[in-house]
Parts: structure tokens; sequence; C-alpha cells
């Protein structure tokens, strides 16, 4: 039997007024590792929580693949829509790896915990508006090690973070301490915190 890939959770916040949300994530496991994806539909309200929606589902059926496919395929799904900034990252079993790649604005951190640096990688976001502008898509590959967290969260959420952030406990009590600290509470906002097991085959 497989040993556990990851633990994660997410948080999230809603603008003040909506009902809904158009920042959402999903993961997706499968035997060769897992796929997170991060969403943040354009605007706020009903049309940005379809956009968010559209995009996870595309992702969901992709499954993990190879990256630039399944950010292509959101794209194309993503046309019928305002459109929705994604971040994706692809946690490899084997490789214990993280392949990760980002269009729009939401941000990614590679937190190496194991350390006891606290160094950290961050995404290069492209430029574009998948569903509507999809720039030519290089992903990254950063070697993991147990313990590593990858974290992302959307534009309702200042830039900073992951400075400083206490690491400690559980990735649902991490993710929480971000919105807590965070979040600019005039936006919707997501943290989505998935911490690296080591798992084996």
């Amino acid at each position: 039997m497989a040993e556990p890939l990851l633990e994660w959770a997410t948080a999230t916040r809603l603008r003040p007024g909506e009902s809904v949300t158009g920042d959402l994530a999903v993961l997706v496991p499968a035997p060769t590792g897992a796929l997170i994806a991060a969403v943040d539909g354009v605007g706020h309200g009903p049309a940005a929580a379809r956009a968010a929606r559209v995009a996870l589902r595309a992702a969901r059926l992709a499954g993990p693949a190879d990256l630039a496919d399944v950010a292509r395929r959101c794209h194309r799904a993503l046309r019928s829509t305002r459109g929705a900034a994604l971040s994706l990252g692809l946690v490899g079993r084997a490789r214990r790896s993280l392949t990760w790649l980002g269009v729009g604005n939401v941000e990614g951190r590679l937190m190496r915990v194991t350390s006891g640096s606290g160094a950290q990688d961050s995404l290069v976001l492209a430029r574009g508006v998948p569903g509507h502008d999809l720039p030519e898509l290089v992903p990254e590959t950063l070697p993991l090690r147990r313990g590593d967290l990858l974290i992302f969260a959307t534009d309702g959420v200042a830039p900073c973070f992951a400075d400083d952030l206490d690491v400690t406990g559980s990735t649902t009590e991490i993710a929480e301490r971000i919105m807590e600290r965070h979040w600019k509470a005039d936006d919707d906002a997501l943290s989505i915190v998935a911490r690296y097991l080591g798992g084996t085959s």
C-alpha cells in the first residue's frame, strides 16, 4: 500500500457582500503523484465563481499530467467565461519533485521547512489571463524533501504571506494562519497548503 504523499488543507474568505467565491482550489491524487490547482476567477461574484469552477473541472479531468497540457486544457475550457488566474503544481511520487507554473496572480511558495534555514522558492508568474490570453508556458521543476510546504495564495492575500510564517501545526492551522494575518479583507481570498510527506509506492 502506498504511503501518503501529501497532507493538505485550504482556507478561504469571501469578499464582503458576496455569497460565493471566485477563488477555488483542488488536489487531484493519482498513483504517480498529485496535481494541485489554485484558481482566481477574474473579478468577483457569480461570474468569477463560474470561471473558477470551469477551470477546476478541466484540471480534475486532466489529472496529474504534463502541466503545460493541463494549463492549455483550462485555457480552452475558460474561453466561454471571463477568465481566471491559475497556478498549478505537480508533485511526483517517484521523482520526489515539484513541477509548477503560474499564469496571472496566484502566488506560489515552496518553503524548505526541514532545512532550518527558512529558505523558500517563489513561483515565477507569467502574464496573461487563461481563457483569453495564454502565454508561452515554461514549467519549473524543484526537488522535494520530507516536510517541505507548497503554498498557493490568491491576490486577496498579501504577497508577503510567507515572510516569517509560522509553519508549525497542521496544514489546516497554517492555511488559517495565513488568512488571519494576510487577508486584504476587500476581496475573495484563498490559501492552499500542502506538506510533502515523502510517500513512496
